[in-house]
């Protein structure tokens, strides 16, 4: 299953929904840096070892073996965060990224093949980014926004504009808002962000919720796992509910 994570513009938090999504999922699953400004987990994150994480392996590796790449060899790219995520590391800088242009879609079918699940953090993402197969190629393109007027108008003129570059077989609950805010107002918020989309016509998933929990974030980025006392916060519990109802549609063999 390939679950793909982006914004729309203004909207921060794509990298950390990513993060925190992979450390809750409930089958393995690598975490693969595909925003093409350059990731930024290495500066964030601790390795397993407890320093930092190697410059390699990383996405740059994957992009060298695609030619002859199997769904199993992806998960060699990847090292391991103090916090349990198995990730591979993006681009250094958007310069790296751009040379990448050409290999999006076979580094696309490197994930969907792989042995396990992966979650791809997509960054910025519009009709004309270059990681644009990463996101046709996806069971689940989350859209992350918070409940702002601006933040959710963003929101629904890039699920629009998604809707149309990639064609009928992304739309329906294959496109999914995710709006990160106060867990007292979840419910609220997740009714508004429904209700402007259906007013404009918006076929997507029924909006779902993270809460704003910046100390439970730098636990997990300083390497709490979130088996431990991590378990009891508002993010992760909320992170697991979400985790857990979008990874069951690989199980019901959903895809539009």
């Amino acid at each position: 299953m390939l679950v793909s994570v982006c914004s729309s513009k203004g909207a921060p938090g794509v990298t950390s929904t990513a993060l925190t999504l992979a450390a809750v999922w409930p089958r393995p699953v690598v975490l693969v840096e595909a925003d093409l400004t350059g990731g930024d987990l290495a500066f964030r994150c601790r390795s397993a070892s407890g320093g930092p994480l190697s410059a390699t392996p990383n996405l740059l590796g994957v992009a060298a073996a695609v030619g002859g790449t199997s769904g199993g060899v992806l998960v060699e790219f990847g090292q391991e965060l103090a916090c349990g995520v198995r990730i591979i590391q993006g681009v250094a800088s958007a310069a790296q990224g751009r040379g990448l242009a050409s290999l999006w879609g076979p580094i696309a079918h490197a994930c969907v093949e792989a042995d396990v699940d992966v979650i791809a953090d997509l960054g910025r993402l519009d009709r004309s980014t270059a990681t644009l197969p990463l996101a046709a190629a996806s069971d689940r393109l989350l859209v992350v926004g918070t409940p702002s007027l601006e933040s959710v108008i963003h929101t629904r003129e890039t699920l629009m504009e998604l809707a149309g570059a990639l064609g009928p077989d992304l739309s329906g609950v294959r496109l999914v808002p995710i709006i990160i805010g106060a867990s007292r107002h979840a419910q609220a918020d997740r009714a508004d962000v429904d209700q402007v989309m259906a007013a404009a016509g918006v076929l997507a998933g029924s909006a779902m919720h993270l809460p704003l929990d910046r100390p439970a974030l730098a636990r997990l980025e300083g390497g709490d796992a979130p088996s431990g006392r991590l378990a009891k916060t508002l993010l992760t519990r909320a992170a697991q509910g979400v985790a857990g109802e979008i990874s069951q549609t690989r199980a019901m063999g959903v895809r539009s």
